[in-house]
């Protein structure tokens, strides 16, 4: 896997205080060959085979694409070559909708294909949670059977509580608090992308116009050109140029970074957020828990767990501020002080992670055994950013997820609004006939008040709003939680996110009052069209 190290010189803008790092998560290629129709195509990790002898893709001009036009004639982007750099959900997504549609797209990601078992503890590791707007997006392919494929491989669940201690809990989100709204789907990323891909692979393998690659990333992006520059195993080579390339290559994105280097007028505010975090997975749900629930878990020594219910078991997340250990201080885990301060990322014994973690976390005690250590200190300890973009295309490059917005998961939305995005600018592509330039223009009007309102909601009212504002912010959200119950108040922010399609601008301008002013739809498009003069 090619980890990449920040770019001087781009106009991204890092917390000082905490420089971003980049822990070595996939970044994405752009696009390679096209093939003709009497060729078949297998996704394979690493590499792109077909049944005939060795072979060099290349593109093929606009006027020799015919060829690959799908068996039905309705194919308005039969004419489009798109290049999809990651294949997260988001991705995943878009290639249904674009090749539905008629195109030809190739995904590239730096990860092993998530059907694998390398794929396991990899950066897909974790539980993700899909509420309306995710089941709608993917719902957009095919009339619903896109979902029909995928929603097998999660856990339903419209519960969630909070625990204040291991005898004291409170439910924030309830099954009636949905109005009879089919519950949220608990699915592991690794088996929502082994699903969204296999459906793929069973649906245009032989078509000649998909192709997948594992384990390859992108060095570098030309979002004028439409090139890119791609190091696999075999090393380094130039591919290209392509009609559209997406960015669906996560926080640390090549994609972003292209755009950053060449547009003068592009901002990114790239924040690193406190705290660390690792994955585990539990076979069973804890005893003391409801095993139909999702469960915040405020633990001792500034950690906390975050347990979600899947189809395959446990998913907890563990997030921890290192402390330093201070003289005196007694052995991690010991009886005598169950919050002594333990430097969890440099913990490398498995005995010793078990410990330290069950005593931080009574109520997950009966489950964290000696292989829960072991996963722990086998894990690359991650760190989530937040991400603030003012426009998400430029050129033939256009940015989706974690690229163009991040929360740093604050919301639990973030995969949610990344699979909006890519039925978004699909349906924004279909609409202008494959025209990329009108259609990225278009999408960037209607994404981007979504992901600053997004990040808004997600982390609460700043430091510019003063701590009055804030502290009735809380007193807000509060008295809604409390007063929701009874239909005397509007249902809470997390419900309202999860369980609407408001869009998020509207939920955000609610609250203007705690907040401040949030920019109309008007300004934000009159701010990305002057910067598409650059």
């Amino acid at each position: 896997m090619l980890l990449l190290n920040g770019r001087p010189g781009l106009r991204q803008k890092v917390s000082p205080e905490r420089p971003r790092r980049v822990r070595g998560l996939p970044c994405f290629v752009a696009a390679l060959a096209s093939f003709c129709a009497t060729t078949s195509v297998f996704v394979v990790p690493g590499r792109a085979l077909r049944g005939t002898s060795c072979w060099e893709p290349v593109w093929q001009p606009r006027a020799a694409r015919h060829v690959l036009k799908a068996a039905s004639d309705a194919a308005p982007l039969e004419q489009l070559s798109v290049a999809i750099l990651g294949g997260g959900p988001s991705g995943l997504l878009l290639a249904h909708r674009l090749l539905d549609a008629g195109a030809c797209v190739q995904i590239f990601d730096g990860r092993a294909d998530p059907r694998s078992d390398a794929a396991a503890l990899e950066g897909r590791a974790y539980a993700l949670g899909l509420g309306v707007r995710g089941r709608t997006a993917i719902r957009s392919a095919y009339g619903g059977e896109l979902w029909d494929a995928v929603s097998t491989s999660g856990f339903g669940s419209e519960r969630f509580k909070l625990h204040f201690s291991p005898s004291f809990s409170l439910d924030l989100r309830t099954p009636e608090d949905s109005n009879g709204l089919e519950p949220s789907l608990l699915v592991y990323q690794t088996d929502l992308c082994g699903a969204l891909l296999q459906d793929l692979d069973d649906r245009y393998a032989s078509t000649g116009r998909f192709c997948a690659y594992f384990e390859t990333s992108a060095e570098s992006v030309d979002p004028l050109g439409g090139a890119v520059t791609v190091c696999d195993g075999n090393g380094s080579r130039s591919i290209g140029p392509v009609d559209l390339i997406a960015g669906c290559d996560g926080v640390n994105s090549v994609t972003r970074d292209a755009i950053a280097r060449d547009c003068a007028g592009f901002e990114a505010d790239v924040v690193p957020l406190p705290g660390k975090l690792k994955v585990l997975r539990f076979p069973l749900m804890p005893k003391n828990l409801d095993a139909s629930a999702v469960h915040a878990i405020p633990g001792s020594g500034g950690t906390s767990a975050f347990i979600e219910p899947t189809a395959r078991g446990v998913c907890a997340l563990i997030n921890w501020r290192d402390v330093p250990n201070k003289e005196g201080d007694t052995e991690a885990g010991s009886k005598k002080d169950s919050a002594t301060p333990v430097d969890f990322s440099s913990l490398a014994d498995a005995d010793e992670a078990r410990d330290a973690l069950a005593a931080r976390f009574p109520l997950l005690a009966d489950v964290i055994d000696l292989d829960c250590g072991r996963q722990f200190v086998q894990q690359q300890t991650s760190k989530a950013s937040t991400v603030k973009c003012n426009t998400y295309h430029y050129g033939k490059a256009v940015l989706l997820g974690d690229a163009a917005h991040s929360t740093g998961g604050a919301s639990g939305q973030g995969c949610n609004s990344a699979l909006q995005d890519s039925a978004a600018l699909a349906d924004k592509l279909i609409a202008s006939g494959g025209s990329v330039g009108p259609a990225l223009l278009a999408y960037s009007r209607h994404r981007v008040p979504e992901g600053h309102a997004l990040l808004d909601l997600s982390l609460g009212p700043g430091e510019a709003a003063g701590p009055l504002r804030r502290a009735l912010y809380g007193m807000s959200t509060l008295k809604d939680t409390v007063l929701s119950r009874f239909q005397l108040s509007e249902p809470p922010l997390q419900t309202l996110l999860t369980t609407t399609l408001e869009s998020f601008s509207d939920i955000r301008r609610r609250r203007d009052f705690f907040f401040g002013d949030f920019p109309s739809d008007a300004t934000f498009a009159a701010k990305i069209a002057e910067l598409g003069k650059h």
